[in-house]
């Protein structure tokens, strides 16, 4: 009976002092976090038309079948590397299967390098508005057949 007290007091004892509240207050301050940006714009060398195709077989409940989004980026990658080129411009894809038989997924594009960034111009700034407000491509003329592209750093 006496160990059966002592326990019931210590218990006792025990939920009492570890039941305490802290309070505490902290001061911030505001971090002004302005970020300012100018546009630079690129020139573009795009290439001839391009076209790369990847085939594979059908497999059993689609196991170690690419995703098709894995595919298109696997094979937009390979004709980049193929031609040495930074982007593919307009790809299209044409992917075709039959039952239980081959898959194909082709791709065709434009690859195309950047060549001279440059911080924007008036000029330039006045096209960026222009194709912002008319959804439209913009083309240049400063040598070789380069399409007008925007970067913001």
């Amino acid at each position: 009976m006496n160990k059966l007290a002592l326990s019931a007091l210590s218990g006792a004892l025990l939920l009492v002092t570890s039941c305490t509240t802290i309070n505490k207050t902290a001061t911030t301050a505001d971090i002004s976090n302005n970020i300012k940006s100018y546009p630079e714009v690129v020139d573009l060398d795009v290439q001839a038309k391009t076209a790369l195709s990847m085939t594979w077989t059908f497999k059993p409940f689609h196991i170690g079948e690419p995703k098709l989004s894995t595919a298109k980026g696997n094979l937009i990658a390979e004709a980049l590397s193929a031609t040495k080129a930074d982007v593919l411009l307009e790809p299209q894809f044409i992917y075709t299967k039959t039952s239980y038989g081959e898959r194909v997924l082709s791709v065709t594009g434009y690859p195309a390098t950047y060549k001279n960034f440059r911080k924007a111009t008036p000029e330039d700034i006045e096209a960026i508005k222009a194709c912002n407000n008319a959804n439209e491509k913009i083309h240049h003329n400063s040598g070789g057949n380069g399409l007008f592209g925007i970067f913001s750093k």
